[in-house]
């Protein structure tokens, strides 16, 4: 798993430094392109070079030199090795007439009065040509147009954008790729410990963990036969002598021994009842539901009801219908009665007061509880209940551990309360 997303970090990195290289590269050839290729601005060595050639004697500024400068957007002046203006055109009024060497010095790499100037030392002195303002940006080796230059700014902040775009863009189909061969793994191992388990392919970059998970279901399910194998064995050697054993109990059974003898006879029926449930545990953890059909379950509880009353005409059982209509869920009839009696049972023989049955929709989902006024269960049962730890549930002969895998079976939730006094137990299913 480790080496695989490595393998997905080294890609990505790799994708971003390419994706880097290639923007800069092309931004270099923008910026240089605009550079080369400007043809607002003429270059001044040409312009200069222009002067040259059509001067007349040691005056620059001649006809033919001044349409020049105009249609070039251009002003220039000439100033000799005193620092004075000795010829210019058009020269704007806040330039002085005479400069100092400083002055010199200073715009001949820069600016004057903002003005970015180039100079060329002509025989007499420098000859200066004068851009107008905002047109270039002049530094000590060069010179850019401003207007390409903010071309070229908005060029490189879109670049920038589209660069974390792109690799946004990139990670996202990373992680969905990720997120796609994983899905497959995190599913297969949610559903490792189902019957209905789908066997991951076994290829690709996570082959190694396919094989693993596939593996771990198998040794389940080889478990799982064994166990099965292994609880039938025990217990039919354990029926077989609990049989034998009444059978004697009841050949030995007198008037004088009859309470003594009941007594066993009770803690024989009490481990056959164990064996059983432990039976049906074993098999509700291999069935499933698709043989289950939408019903009404009234005529399920209606049946529990009448066979409780009548195996115990004394007991106090109330039932509270609060739903008037049809009701349908998914569903079998037997293990459904199975999962009611259970807790009916242990209520009719562990509880001093009235039973309830209480049949009602709460939050659209059909509601199944059984309450008893007086009885009670302890707490630490009831959090091993929910752990599913059968160390404690064992006193109430597994019927509560056994109704909640039958509920579990039927996509229901079984819950525990008590309520002091009393105890309550609800099953919750969702309705058609």
């Amino acid at each position: 798993m480790l080496n695989y997303f490595l393998k997905k970090l080294k890609k990505f990195v790799l994708f971003v430094l390419i994706l880097l290289i290639l923007m800069i590269l092309s931004l270099i050839g923008v910026f240089y392109s605009s550079f080369k290729f400007s043809k607002k601005y003429t270059d001044p060595n040409k312009v200069y070079e222009f002067l040259e050639e059509n001067k007349y004697n040691d005056i620059y500024f001649t006809k033919e030199n001044e349409t020049y400068l105009g249609e070039k957007d251009i002003w220039a002046i000439r100033i000799d090795k005193n620092g004075n203006v000795i010829e210019n055109f058009n020269k704007p009024k806040e330039v002085k007439n005479k400069f100092d060497i400083s002055d010199v010095v200073r715009f001949t790499r820069y600016y004057l009065n903002d003005y970015p100037v180039f100079t060329f030392v002509v025989k007499d002195g420098i000859l200066v040509l004068a851009y107008p303002k905002n047109s270039l940006d002049k530094f000590p080796s060069n010179y850019y147009s401003f207007d390409l230059l903010k071309i070229d700014f908005f060029i490189f902040i879109i670049s920038i954008l589209f660069f974390v775009l792109l690799v946004y863009i990139f990670y996202l189909h990373e992680v969905k790729s990720i997120f796609k061969k994983l899905n497959p793994l995190q599913e297969a191992i949610n559903n490792v410990f189902d019957h209905d388990y789908k066997k991951l392919q076994e290829e690709g970059e996570l082959k190694e963990i396919s094989e693993t998970i596939n593996e771990a279901h198998s040794n389940y399910i080889k478990l799982k036969k064994s166990q099965s194998s292994w609880l039938r064995g025990i217990s039919h050697d354990i029926r077989t002598p609990l049989t034998k054993l009444s059978w004697e109990l009841e050949d030995i059974k007198t008037r004088e021994n009859s309470v003594e003898i009941e007594k066993m006879e009770d803690q024989i029926i009490k481990i056959s009842k164990i064996i059983e449930d432990l039976n049906l545990t074993n098999s509700l953890e291999n069935l499933s539901d698709k043989h289950f059909e939408y019903r009404d379950p009234i005529s399920v509880i209606r049946k529990l009801i009448v066979n409780s009353l009548n195996e115990n005409p004394s007991k106090d059982l109330i039932f509270e219908n609060r739903i008037n209509k049809e009701v349908k869920i998914k569903m079998e009839d037997h293990l459904f009665y199975r999962m009611l009696e259970n807790i009916l049972n242990n209520s009719i023989k562990y509880g001093k007061g009235k039973t309830y049955i209480i049949y009602d929709i709460i939050d659209k989902k059909l509601r199944v509880s059984i309450k008893d006024e007086e009885g009670t269960i302890e707490d630490r049962v009831i959090n091993r209940l929910y752990e599913e730890n059968l160390s404690e549930i064992q006193t109430h002969g597994m019927g509560l551990f056994v109704s909640k895998q039958i509920c579990k079976l039927h996509k229901g939730k079984m819950e525990v309360k008590n309520l002091s006094p009393g105890v309550i137990v609800s099953f919750t299913f969702d309705i058609k």
